[in-house]
C-alpha cells in the first residue's frame, strides 16, 4: 500500500489547525525551534480564543 501524502494528515485536522499543526511539525524537523514555538502559541491562541469570540458574537446577536 503506497504512504499517504504528508498533507492528508494535516488536512484532517482543520484548515486552520492542521496547517498550524504542519507549521510546528516542519519548523521543529528543520530545527528552527523558536518557528516551532512560534507556531504552537498561535495553535493554543487559536483553540483558546476562537470559542470565546464565538461564544461573544453568539450573545451579541441573541443566538445561543
Amino acid at each position: 500500500m503506497k504512504r499517504l501524502p504528508s498533507w492528508i494528515v494535516y488536512a484532517a485536522l482543520g484548515p486552520v489547525s492542521g496547517t498550524l499543526t504542519a507549521g510546528i511539525v516542519r519548523s521543529w524537523r528543520k530545527g528552527e525551534r523558536l518557528l516551532a514555538a512560534l507556531y504552537a502559541i498561535a495553535l493554543i491562541e487559536f483553540f483558546t480564543c476562537a470559542p470565546l469570540a464565538l461564544k461573544h458574537m453568539a450573545s451579541m446577536t441573541g443566538v445561543g
